[in-house]
């Protein structure tokens, strides 16, 4: 059974097709962080312009020595340009192939669903774990039947 894309993705792996749907433009702010030669980004920080809304213009230019710092340095440029509380800001990397970006998001988003099947299955396991015991069960049993170790079926029971 296939489902239709949530309000705001699209059909194409759960990648949002407006990630600034609800944004209100005039207080929006995108950081497009591109690699420098020999290590670090450099981040163009662009802002939508009143005048024409389908074009940003650049307000600044910044740097990061690696990715995970993008988001802060993003944020700490346009404090600098304004004291609004109310400002968004999309920070994100842009490594030059748009194909190649869209396979790491997708799999971001396998990671994302793997991690969500793994707690349904330890859930699930718990349940399970318990009703065998409260048959009567041993923990060795248990263990046998639910591809669990002894000592792990012993946790889940206290």
């Amino acid at each position: 059974m296939t489902q239709s894309p949530a309000q705001g993705e699209s059909a194409s792996g759960g990648i949002p097709s407006n990630p600034f749907q609800g944004w209100p433009l005039d207080k929006s702010y995108v950081a497009k962080a591109t690699p420098k030669r020999g290590s670090g980004w450099d981040i163009r920080i662009l802002a939508y312009d009143a005048d024409a809304k389908d074009q940003a213009r650049l307000v600044g230019m910044t740097d990061c020595a690696t990715l995970n710092q993008l988001e802060e340095k993003a944020w700490d440029f346009v404090r600098a340009l304004t004291d609004d509380p109310d400002v968004y800001v999309a920070a994100a990397p842009d490594i030059g192939d748009d194909e190649l970006m869209t396979r790491v998001i997708q799999a971001w988003a396998a990671m994302r669903d793997a991690k969500n099947a793994e707690a349904e299955a330890a859930r699930r396991t718990r349940e399970v774990v318990k009703e065998l015991r409260d048959r009567g069960l041993s923990v060795t049993d248990i263990a046998f039947l639910t591809h669990v170790s002894r000592g792990r079926v012993s946790q889940l029971l206290i």
